[in-house]
């Protein structure tokens, strides 16, 4: 009997595996064939390349498309070429598409799984809603003389540094001590010490470094959740353990428990869920749960995006030049100072941060899921009216950062030129958005974008940047990041600038 139920078993786990590797052939979608259990990724299970690089293949192979029919692993998933069809998965036919792939259940893991990144219809539009006004450019401007105080901090830091003319400093590093000094302050209400020391971590600086990356199992787990989605519906996974997470609780229950008693007002962002705490009575574990949202997004992506600024700003010191410029002239016009509305103004800091994302970009592409039935007819005469009839609890990807790097688009898409930046309409190109689009557009763009630009500017008012001979060049990715991490490090020499 035991043998008839295994054999029954395998037939209906092989039936299930042929319906599956199946699905975009029965639909007449275009693609590669899968290989068994790995679908179109091998070379990712080797470690031979990225999966960015391996959906960047398959994107150029299918340039005749407007769509590909792809497997992660078992997943069928479809990779959508067509800018106008990412469009309407964005912006007009947001509510059809309105839902992230990676889905934390919250009652699970009690902060990650508040985040808005993760949570699905009514609850992220509610949560979205409620957590708007803490990200406006009144509140960031509140923020404002905090982080120019940090990144004051950050530049005593690397004149300090003892390798900084020579082997360099390495960058990653430095820019994520910079944006978690400035989260710990603006989320945490607490002083991250994050540049106390270069050789040890704070205390803050071991506990996020263990809150965001707690040892080679949740790596593992943050890339298998990519190639494996289903896996985040089992009821032990999490993305924070619970030893770290009751630490942070902690943390933000003794400051909110320390302001309340001594009515002590703030102004960042702990205030914000405070007050609005009082409205909808939120436990601390909700407080915290919001505030860890405002530290995922302003410490991991916003370092990583910094870093690659300054790597763009060290590869070519023309364009270095020219931003530093911009800066000194800022400094004359404001008696020495760079005031929040500034940064508005430097159109070159702003065409290099842009043209950073779009050479190097911190993720390929956006997880999407089909709510709704929904069918696609491209416009574009030369498709040939090729449809594609997509269903509830299908998955399509936005290859953003691939598409921002196709030729049809960006002239020399491989090289750095800020200059094709400067002109609005490019800007609003429809396959170029780092930081999102549509109704899902990054809620705290704001604060990455400010730290950011005032980061890179108090850095390059100060120092002359330049490569390293620690960097590897030519640059490549790790191959098993959650995000685009550069192998070895970014390593950069700063030689401090004496006349500015």
């Amino acid at each position: 009997m035991m043998l008839i139920l295994v054999l029954l078993g395998i037939i209906l786990a092989l039936l299930w595996y042929l319906r599956r590797n199946s699905t975009w052939e029965k639909r007449g979608v275009p693609g590669p064939k899968p290989l068994p259990i790995v679908g179109n990724i091998l070379r990712h299970f080797l470690g031979q390349k990225t999966l960015g690089q391996i959906y960047r293949q398959i994107y150029n192979k299918y340039d005749k498309y407007p769509f590909v029919g792809i497997y992660r692993a078992t997943t069928p998933c479809l990779l959508v070429r067509d800018p106008e069809f990412v469009q309407r998965i964005l912006v007009k036919d947001f509510k059809s598409f309105q839902n992230n792939e990676m889905h934390v259940e919250k009652d699970v893991d009690v902060l990650f799984g508040r985040n808005p990144f993760v949570l699905r219809g009514k609850e992220w539009r509610d949560t979205r809603q409620m957590l708007s006004p803490g990200y406006t450019s009144g509140r960031m401007k509140n923020l404002y003389p905090m982080i120019t105080e940090i990144a004051k901090t950050m530049v005593n830091f690397i004149e300090n540094h003892p390798t900084g003319t020579t082997d360099g400093i390495e960058t990653r590093l430095l820019t994520k001590r910079f944006t978690l000094d400035n989260v710990a302050k603006a989320a945490f209400g607490i002083d991250g010490k994050c540049f106390g020391s270069y050789d040890e971590m704070s205390d803050f600086m071991q506990l996020t470094n263990t809150f965001l990356q707690p040892g080679s199992f949740q790596a593992i787990l943050t890339q298998m959740i990519q190639i494996f989605p289903v896996i985040t519906k089992l009821p032990f996974m999490t993305f924070t353990n619970k030893s770290t997470a009751d630490k942070i609780i902690s943390i933000i229950s003794e400051v909110k428990k320390h302001r309340l008693q001594n009515n002590v007002q703030a102004n960042d962002y702990l205030q914000f869920l405070i007050e609005l705490g009082k409205e909808h009575k939120f436990s601390d574990v909700d407080v915290t749960a919001h505030a860890s949202t405002f530290f995922f997004d302003g410490y991991f992506t916003s370092s990583l995006v910094l870093s690659y600024l300054l790597l763009c700003l060290a590869m070519y010191p023309e364009y270095q030049d020219k931003v530093r410029d911009e800066i000194k002239e800022t400094l004359e016009k404001n008696n020495g100072e760079i005031p929040y509305e500034s940064l508005h103004d430097m159109p070159w800091l702003n065409a290099c941060l842009y043209e950073s994302t779009r050479v190097y970009p911190i993720a390929e592409s956006m997880m999407k899921v089909c709510t709704e039935d929904f069918e696609y007819t491209p416009t574009d005469p030369s498709y040939k009216n090729l449809t594609v009839q997509l269903k509830p609890g299908d998955v399509v990807m936005v290859p953003y950062g691939i598409m921002s790097k196709d030729p049809k688009y960006f002239v020399e898409p491989d090289k750095f030129l800020p200059e094709r930046l400067l002109e609005k309409d490019e800007m609003s190109n429809k396959v170029f958005f780092p930081f999102g689009a549509g109704p899902r557009v990054c809620i705290g763009q704001r604060m990455g974008i400010m730290q950011i630009k005032l980061g890179a500017a108090h850095i390059v008012k100060n120092f002359q940047i330049s490569t390293s001979p620690k960097l590897c060049q030519p640059i490549k990715y790790c191959a098993y990041n959650f995000m685009n991490e550069v192998k070895g490090g970014i390593w950069l020499r700063y030689r401090k600038i004496n006349d500015h």
